[in-house]
């Protein structure tokens, strides 16, 4: 079983074959993503204008500050710092999807063969376990199943936490 694991899964061309089509739906993403980037530039430079007006008309004496005018400056700086951290975390978002390249599959795919190959019962537990959900086996077949996006994240070097053991729930692994 885990020599098929080692053939099947962790060669270059395996991975990015299993991983193609995230990679795809990743990069048609890229043009939407591009588009808010966009819209939320715009959203904070217009915020900041407004705010710049706001602050000149105050010096000049054209309006006095009120409590009305203070809740409403308080609002624009709130609906800025949104727009900011939605821009940062498409910023961080792109990092990581753009993380996957051909030289992080090949990376993976050979460190994983070593430590399955080499590694001690649970050491080879412990990487399988980063891959693979579960396995399923009946009369006629045996299927290894994992989440795409979880070995995506690992291949980028951005691993998850370790799962608790559901014991209350059959078939948790």
């Amino acid at each position: 079983m885990i020599a098929n694991v080692r053939e099947r899964l962790l060669r270059p061309e395996c991975l990015s074959d299993i991983l193609s089509v995230l990679i795809d739906r990743e990069a048609m993403k890229d043009a939407a993503v591009a588009e808010r980037r966009r819209a939320l530039e715009d959203a904070i430079s217009g915020t900041e204008e407004k705010l710049a007006r706001l602050y000149r008309a105050i010096e000049h004496g054209i309006v006095e500050l009120d409590a009305q005018l203070g809740e409403r400056i308080a609002a624009l700086k709130i609906e800025r710092d949104l727009a900011k951290a939605s821009l940062e975390r498409i910023a961080s978002q792109a990092a990581a999807r753009n993380a996957v390249t051909p030289e992080k599959l090949e990376a993976f795919g050979r460190l994983m063969d070593e430590k399955i190959a080499t590694g001690d019962v649970q050491a080879r537990k412990a990487y399988l376990r980063t891959v693979i959900d579960r396995i399923e086996v009946d009369d006629h077949a045996v299927r290894i199943m994992g989440d795409k996006t979880s070995l995506a994240a690992v291949i980028a070097g951005q691993a998850k936490g370790a799962k608790n053991v559901r014991g209350f729930v059959r078939k948790w692994r």
